[in-house]
């Protein structure tokens, strides 16, 4: 009765070992970090508005963790051109470089389990195909 519901709980375990990449000098393994998940969402040109949207976090939350994340220097935060009460956060060499450690720990995670381009490119078409359907979209729209 619940198959469907286990299969995603399996899916999210299984994607949770492969993205073991924070921790400094990976010698400290954990799962994404909130902060590496904005980072990514930044970097796809995320407006504030989406970012909460796929994460499913508090305005408020996610207003410290840019503060932070800018503090760092990860992210510039700028005001809109029109509204100067839009935000729009913008990756620095420092956030592109800490989100692509992580993006390199995944991809060594994964090119664990997926030895061949072919195997790769069968897996990334299976994921595209999966997240079209959980967002209700046509699988055949992310060919």
């Amino acid at each position: 009765m619940y198959e469907l519901a286990e299969k995603i709980i399996e899916l999210r375990l299984a994607t949770r070992r492969a993205c073991m990449c924070e921790g400094k000098g990976r010698s400290k393994k954990n799962t994404l970090s909130l902060k590496t998940k904005v980072l990514f969402l930044i970097g796809k040109k995320y407006s504030p508005k989406e970012i909460i949207a796929s994460l499913l976090i508090a305005k408020t939350n996610l207003a410290l963790l840019t503060k932070d994340m800018a503090q760092e220097g990860l992210i510039v935060k700028e005001k809109g051109a029109l509204d100067k009460r839009e935000v729009c956060y913008t990756l620095t060499e420092n956030g592109k470089n800490y989100l692509d450690e992580r993006l390199k720990a995944i991809d060594e995670n994964l090119s664990q389990v997926f030895p061949d381009e072919a195997n790769v490119n069968e897996a990334i078409a299976l994921i595209d195909k999966t997240i079209a359907l959980l967002d209700g979209q046509d699988p055949s729209d992310r060919a």
